[in-house]
Formats: C-alpha cells, structure tokens, sequence
C-alpha cells in the first residue's frame, strides 16, 4: 500500500512539473529558461518556466534596463549554492504556502507564481528552482502588444 502511494505520489509531482513517465527531476529541470522581456509599461521582467510552459517564479518588480533584470536573473541561478540567498517559505492571506528568495540585503528577487495547498509542495518547487535555475537558459522573449 506504500508503495502505491508513493508511487501515486510521484506521478502527481511529476505531472505538476511536466515530466513525462520515466522522466526524473534532474532531466526536467534542465529544461527550465528563464525569458526576459520588456513589458507593455516598458520595465524589463523575468520569469522562470518549467519544461511544460508553467511559469515557476517571476521577479514581482520590474527593471529600467534589460541588464538590471539579467542581473536578477543571475542571482536566482546561483541561489542554490549561495548561503547568503534565502528561500522563504510562508503562508499568504489565503492560506496557501509561497516561497521567495530575498538576496543578501533582504529584497525580494523572485517569488513564487502560484500558491501551493501543502507547505511540503512549496519546499519541492524551492528545491526544484534551486536544482534546475542553475542550468536554465536565458532567452529574451518580444512581448504581444
């Protein structure tokens, strides 16, 4: 019975992360890209999506220059070996659990696009930016008008 529920366990995180059966976490998340674009109000923004399209983390700010938000992007893809990066994991206004990652001095970089209903599947998508955000490509992306 345990191991059909792992098992079952599995197959969900592995649908949510658009892994296909027999895909293992590694191989997804180096199918994760970052795309940087220029919005309709002319900032610069990022978002981190994962191998089935899901957007998995943005950083909630806008940049003047293209360079500013390269640069948030560069310290997402370190933060899994930065001790100096923290990933927070908290629960918002409808109890669901989000994470973000605050940078040395304590701003915000990036947070979590969507709630999640188990704290223990927002600790899984912290892990999985920290493993795949490393070896994201980067392309920047023309936003439709």
């Amino acid at each position: 019975m345990r191991v059909v529920r792992l098992a079952c366990l599995a197959a969900f995180v592995a649908g949510l992360l658009g892994l296909t059966a027999g895909e293992g976490l590694a191989q997804d998340d180096s199918k994760m890209k970052f795309e940087v674009y220029k919005d309709k109000g002319g900032t610069f923004r990022w978002r981190l999506k994962a191998a089935n399209g899901a957007v998995l983390a943005t950083p909630g700010q806008g940049y003047k220059a293209m360079a500013d938000a390269k640069r948030g992007v560069e310290i997402v893809q370190k933060a899994g070996s930065d001790d100096k990066a923290k990933f927070e994991v908290y629960e918002d206004a409808k109890k669901e659990h989000r994470w973000r990652l605050k940078a040395a001095n304590g701003q915000v970089v990036a947070s979590s696009s969507e709630g999640y209903k188990a704290k223990a599947d927002a600790d899984k998508a912290v892990e999985s930016v920290k493993a795949g955000a490393a070896k994201a490509e980067v392309v920047e992306v023309k936003e439709k008008e």
